[in-house]
């Protein structure tokens, strides 16, 4: 399909500012249009002059189009139903959009605005993080008491 129009890209810090404050959640695999991908962590410049670019588009032209790429594809869901490459898969979004291919999957997590999560649900979200917190606090003072008593295999002290 011959494009008339050329896309117009924004940043990713542009595409998720009207949505401020906000969280992610983990949706997980899916498939995605190119199309409706509006965002980059990259300006369209920085990645059409990139080797990374040149070298994906080569291997896309000798083995085709590879799903198997979507680990380094992340994607963000926008309540609008558009996308924003979330630091990795910003090639990945560039050339799919190029090559007009119809679907590709990524990993993707979903946006919501802080203003639609329930005063209750914020208040256990508060609590997870503080408790996780915590956790990583305890683990690695105990790692390092580990290390320090010499009780850990030898492959785990370095």
């Amino acid at each position: 399909m011959l494009k008339i129009f050329k896309k117009r890209w924004i940043l990713f810090d542009q595409a998720v500012s009207p949505y401020k404050p906000y969280v992610t959640v983990d949706y997980g695999v899916t498939s995605v249009s190119p199309r409706d991908i509006i965002g980059l962590s990259h300006t369209p410049k920085e990645i059409k002059n990139d080797e990374k670019l040149i070298e994906l588009k080569k291997s896309v032209e000798t083995k085709g189009w590879d799903d198997k790429l979507l680990a380094d594809l992340h994607l963000v869901r926008l309540p609008n139903g558009k996308y924003a490459a979330a630091g990795e898969g910003n090639h990945l979004s560039y050339l799919s959009d190029q090559l007009d291919i119809p679907k590709i999957k990524a990993n993707v997590s979903i946006l919501i605005p802080e203003e639609y999560i329930p005063e209750n649900i914020k208040a256990e979200m508060e609590e997870y993080t503080n408790k996780e917190y915590l956790f990583e606090k305890r683990s690695s003072t105990l790692l390092s008491l580990a290390k320090f008593l010499n009780l850990l295999p030898k492959e785990e002290k370095e």
